[in-house]
């Protein structure tokens, strides 16, 4: 996964507990132009302000027939023990980062279940370009 600079949100450490959602800002996903009512912006704030490391990829993830495109990742130490990032798309709501944002900061994937709001949201990883 091409990821551009990290952006809000940034720890000065991974202690093997640090949740990241990298927010796809490629092609069509976080472009006014494609989705004018959709604050991308106010999304990346709302997601550092409770703690979420925000990683903005420069390079298009892939879906775009499902922006725009976020991936939480579950901290390292849970990566090791089997847990998987979630790939979300169709996420355009202020509401729902709020739940995306709640359950990164309570540890996000293998640590707690996709909260019921934002299992509608979760899509299929793409095939690797």
């Amino acid at each position: 996964m091409a990821c551009g600079q990290d952006g809000p949100g940034d720890h000065d450490h991974d202690d093997g507990f640090v949740i990241s959602v990298t927010v796809c800002r490629g092609c069509c996903c976080g472009t006014a132009r494609k989705h004018p009512e959709t604050d991308h912006e106010g999304q990346l704030r709302q997601l550092a302000e409770v703690g979420v490391r925000v990683r903005v990829a420069a390079d298009c993830l892939g879906p775009c027939e499902h922006s725009n495109v976020m991936v939480v990742h579950p901290s390292s130490v849970l990566r090791r023990q089997g847990a998987r990032v979630v790939w979300l798309g169709g996420v355009h709501d202020s509401r729902l980062i709020v739940h995306i944002g709640r359950w990164a900061a309570q540890g996000g994937p293998g640590a707690t279940v996709i909260p019921e709001a934002v299992r509608p949201f979760v899509i299929s990883r793409p095939e690797r370009r």
